[in-house]
């Protein structure tokens, strides 16, 4: 039985409770051997922000995945550096763990942009994809995709919570969508609060916490 590796991107600026649980929730349900976190060098879809340095923040995953043997921080799109496309990203991991099947996690709110992505069609061809829920955003405005249209019941199952988790496989694509609890927590809340000088306490991991204010990150 092949390996099963599961990678979650982003900013983490800075990465927080809501980011870990949503990947134990995935890692538990899809029984996941590991979650390699990815921040990005620069992303794609936004400007870059004044603050802690791509590698600072891949200390603070570090930093906040140290407790969990089954998650792993990930530093493949730093050193690759530029601006960072998800497919380059997966065509990297798959030959660096040839033979492991790989999962992307990524948010119903990006999910609905995928056919804005760079090379979308082939990333699609290339891993599993586990599309999470997010507030504000419903598994039924997939339904406008061509290769989602047969799925119509599925989605509206998932947006009355009739269901939690569908599978969608068409042509050589494979889709989880997985409705997860919903963690009102947000790295730009975060920054916001310690700007204001409010507290963060229990919204990330103590280790975050202690590195943000050594560094007087956000401030």
């Amino acid at each position: 039985m092949s390996t099963k590796l599961c990678a979650l991107g982003g900013t983490f600026n800075p990465i927080h409770y809501g980011h870990l649980a949503a990947a134990e929730e995935v890692r538990d349900r899809l029984n996941l051997d590991s979650v390699l976190f990815i921040p990005s060098y620069i992303p794609p879809h936004k400007q870059e922000e004044d603050g802690p340095s791509a590698v600072q923040r891949l200390e603070m995953v570090r930093l906040a995945v140290s407790g969990n043997d089954r998650f792993q921080p990930s530093d493949i799109e730093i050193k690759r550096g530029g601006r960072s496309y998800t497919i380059d990203t997966i065509e990297n991991l798959r030959r660096v763990y040839p033979g492991t099947e790989l999962f992307f996690i990524t948010g119903l709110d990006s999910f609905i942009e995928i056919q804005t992505w760079h090379r979308w069609k082939e990333l699609l061809t290339l891993c599993n994809f586990v599309v999470i829920s997010r507030h504000g955003y419903h598994f039924i405005d997939l339904h406008t995709m061509d290769f989602m249209k047969n799925f119509r019941g599925e989605l509206v199952n998932l947006d009355r919570g009739d269901s939690s988790h569908a599978l969608v496989q068409t042509g050589a694509f494979t889709i989880y969508l997985e409705t997860i609890p919903l963690y009102e927590i947000s790295s730009t809340d975060i920054r916001r609060r310690i700007k204001q000088r409010t507290s963060i306490k229990y919204l990330l991991p103590e280790p975050v916490e202690t590195y943000i204010i050594k560094n007087k990150f956000y401030v």
